[in-house]
């Protein structure tokens, strides 16, 4: 079973750190962004197998003096085919969609975390798209996972969620058993995203979230869906309503993203803090895209 707390929250560092690059590109601003630590998939009681974290939060990338540029761009019905990995991008390059103008113009990519190649001990994740899909392999040793970032905050309402195909294993390291296999799918939108005046850091955000006291208390976090999956390919429908436990003050509770103002879209990897043993991890996804609009 599921263990899902919205008071132990994610921070899904690396989600908006590619997009502060970009920011500096487009938007015209100085920058000095530096990478943020690795994304919280929220805290699960140590040693417990199975177990995944609560919903997270808007994450934290790297501080900067590049200012952000917040208007919403909404994408078309030529959009909704998001990612599907046919095309291997060039050497040392992530797959990309949409544009890459932030404010103007719907796009993004993907992203991980910790990045293996980017770590001190080269302990971490790595991508591969060389297969035709998108393969994530390696070792869990700390808060981890991957997910989408979006250049622009996103106006996806023409679209009822989104899909994607998923197949993988965990396996121990040691003797020490390795989780249940499963994921935890977070959508950040602005409403629950913490303002730029309560990041912990000094950040420029989108977000519209005034949290009770600090940027990490829990009182601002976005919904999620706890997601499990095994070693054969099966396609997940992940409906906007689906992901459930959004926060912010003073009174909502229990809320989904709201699909005209997204930021990101990410999964965390169960893990239970710094008594939790590590484990690897080996996932493949292919065919992202959205779901159509329904009745």
């Amino acid at each position: 079973m599921f263990l899902r707390r919205v008071s132990n929250i994610a921070r899904f560092s690396l989600l908006i750190a590619p997009v502060l690059s970009l920011a500096a590109v487009g938007c015209g601003g100085s920058s000095n962004n530096s990478t943020g630590t690795g994304g919280h998939a929220g805290t699960t009681s140590a040693g417990t197998a199975g177990t995944l974290g609560g919903g997270g939060t808007t994450g934290t990338g790297g501080t900067g003096t590049s200012a952000k540029n917040c208007t919403v761009v909404p994408a078309t019905a030529a959009d909704m085919s998001i990612l599907d990995f046919t095309t291997a991008p060039a050497a040392g390059a992530t797959p990309s969609f949409g544009g890459y103008m932030m404010g103007s113009q719907y796009g993004g990519g993907t992203f991980i975390y910790p990045d293996k190649a980017t770590e001190a001990d080269q302990m971490g994740l790595s991508s591969d798209y060389s297969g035709g899909t998108w393969h994530i392999t390696g070792l869990v040793k700390k808060y981890a996972g991957f997910g989408l970032y979006l250049t622009s905050v996103s106006d996806l309402s023409m679209f009822g969620g989104i899909q994607f195909d998923i197949s993988g294993t965990f396996t121990m390291v040691g003797t020490a058993a390795p989780p249940a296999v499963g994921i935890t799918m977070t959508v950040t939108d602005t409403p629950h995203e913490v303002d730029s005046l309560h990041t912990a850091d000094g950040r420029a955000t989108c977000g519209a979230c005034a949290p009770a006291a600090t940027e990490y208390d829990g009182t601002c976090a976005s919904g999620s869906k706890a997601i499990t999956f095994t070693g054969t390919s099966a396609t997940q429908m992940i409906k906007w309503n689906d992901l459930t436990g959004g926060r912010r003050p003073p009174s909502f509770t229990g809320e989904s993203p709201m699909p005209s103002k997204i930021d990101a879209i990410a999964w965390a990897l169960p893990w239970g803090g710094d008594t939790s043993p590590p484990y690897m991890v080996d996932i493949t996804i292919d065919n992202i895209k959205y779901l159509p609009l329904t009745p």
